[in-house]
């Protein structure tokens, strides 16, 4: 079942679409099946008109009228240079519609069964108080097949509460589709594959960002190879301005979120590959908000893996403001190419002391979270170093560990996490000092061999809490990718893919994004590329 929402600021003309034919007369027997007491007793039984529709409407926007109370929301537009939807002004969105849907070879379910999914969906939304004072008045319509053949409701839902206060709807996207889950797996409905994956899936590409793409003849989308690059930037820094460097080896333009009126402290920022030459000229960087490409790479969620201080947001406040001039200045403040590295030393303490650890098949499966997080970064350094432009087997397993860990949150008092440190310092000391410096040394295949020891490791015990937990399919997955990934580096080091140190390159010239046409020779999508 798919949950649609949209607002907008017209009941009465929701409500006269809903009772008329339609956009290609799909609309038939448009009836009432469940609601707010005040607007069931209203509710004709039988088919709805337009009259009905208009004095339904009315009642559902009376406490609006009655306390004078104005909901707005903003209405954006997309910004091909900022390379994000910005703020335009401002509508009227009191009203909250959503649409319930099934899949057309499901179904059609009776009109009682959409009456006890749509009740169910309200209350869970939080439009229902069992007192009366806070609920929201709303209605379901439903009016037969779409022209797809989708049996269907809609709800109409009218923000300004009956004590004429406005009713929060955060974040209504992402709990419509968790109570939708919920609600399928209660009345027998077909669970939809995507969501069930334990709801963690990564926001796809659009068409634009194919085109542009395909326009460059770039091996992959450019979101995709953001994370791969962001991933492995954090994975191997162990502080802010740390970070901020090795953004700057993997060739990421990076510009800071101030606060409100203080530009002392920063909130945010995007994130962008460098921009490619079309005639002569370099195209507009696209930005990125990194948790809008994955929840893990906020900077909050930065700040609580690195256990952050404000003494080092403060250190780091420096590099911010230089990258950030270097931004609007038009320059590349980035490498000549991708500076190749092994793990570092801290990267590979953390490893070791996430394979040292029992993994607990607990419920919330909170400690093999922990564990994707970091699998799914030191995999994505590995892809760089050995993958360079294209992602294969690695960045797949980087990618499949992303997923699952999109639900684990740090904080810098979470038990799991102080569990890590003290098993990094704990009775396994000797053996972490020896595994340090087999991963760190000079020599690149001892070096990623200690790493992949124990990324095999890991993976083996997370597939073992997948396995125990009975998620069968997510434990097939890892099995697969871990297996893959391994066989990928054994290939390359057959190869002689890592027989020498990678190579340090010095920190290119500045050189600005839109009139220096000659600083890029093609794509930026990989290591070791101009």
């Amino acid at each position: 079942m798919m949950p649609n929402i949209t607002r907008g600021g017209r009941v009465a003309g929701l409500l006269s679409y809903l009772v008329g034919e339609g956009r290609s007369n799909e609309h038939s027997n448009p009836h009432v099946v469940a609601g707010h007491d005040v607007m069931l007793q209203a509710s004709p039984a039988g088919e709805l008109s337009i009259d009905d529709a208009l004095d339904l409407a009315n009642l559902l926007d009376q406490p609006r009228k009655v306390f004078g109370t104005s909901i707005m929301v903003p209405v954006r537009e997309w910004d091909d240079d900022l390379g994000q939807h910005v703020k335009v002004g401002e509508k009227e969105g009191h009203v909250w519609h959503a649409s319930l849907s099934l899949n057309s070879g499901e179904g059609p379910l009776s009109d009682h069964q959409w009456q006890l999914i749509a009740n169910d969906f309200v209350s869970e939304m939080g439009f229902v108080d069992v007192d009366g004072a806070e609920s929201c008045r709303w209605v379901a319509v439903r009016h037969g097949l779409s022209k797809n053949g989708n049996d269907h409701i809609h709800i109409a839902v009218n923000l300004v509460r009956e004590d004429g206060r406005r009713q929060p709807v955060h974040n209504d996207f992402q709990r419509s589709q968790e109570v939708v889950n919920g609600l399928e797996k209660k009345y027998g409905l077909v669970v939809l594959e995507s969501r069930e994956e334990e709801r963690e899936g990564l926001r796809g590409y659009t068409p634009k960002e194919q085109a542009r793409a395909t326009r460059s003849n770039a091996p992959v989308i450019g979101r995709d190879e953001l994370r791969r690059r962001l991933r492995a930037a954090a994975e191997t820094s162990t502080s802010e301005r740390e970070f901020l460097s090795k953004t700057r080896d993997s060739r990421l333009l990076v510009r800071p979120r101030f606060g409100k009126d203080d530009t002392t402290k920063v909130v945010g920022f995007s994130v962008a590959l460098v921009p490619d030459i079309v005639d002569g000229k370099r195209e507009n960087p696209a930005w990125f908000a990194p948790s809008k490409l994955d929840s893990n790479l906020g900077l909050g969620q930065l700040r609580d893996r690195w256990s952050s201080t404000p003494e080092s947001e403060a250190d780091a406040l420096p590099v911010w403001i230089e990258r950030g001039s270097a931004t609007r200045a038009g320059e590349l403040d980035v490498r000549e190419r991708i500076k190749l590295e092994t793990m570092s030393p801290e990267s590979v303490r953390q490893l070791n002391a996430i394979a040292n650890q029992i993994v607990v098949p607990d419920r919330q499966a909170g400690y093999d979270r922990y564990a994707a997080v970091h699998l799914s970064g030191a995999f994505a350094q590995a892809s760089l170093y050995f993958e360079k432009d294209k992602h294969g087997p690695l960045a797949g397993a980087s990618e499949l560990f992303a997923r699952q860990s999109q639900r684990a949150k740090y904080t810098s008092q979470d038990p799991q996490r102080r569990a890590l440190q003290s098993a990094a310092l704990g009775a396994n000391a000797a053996y972490t000092a020896r595994l340090v410096a087999r991963a760190t040394g000079a020599d690149s295949v001892t070096g990623w061999t200690a790493v992949f020891k124990q990324l095999n490791r890991i993976g083996r015990a997370v597939e073992g809490a997948q396995r125990a937990r009975g998620n069968l399919a997510a434990a097939a997955a890892t099995a697969t990718a871990v297996t893959r990934a391994v066989a990928s580096f054994e290939a390359a080091v057959q190869k002689g893919t890592t027989a020498r140190p990678a190579r340090q390159v010095p920190v290119a010239p500045r050189a600005r994004i839109h009139n220096n046409p000659t600083t890029n020779r093609g794509n930026d999508t990989g290591a070791g590329r101009d």
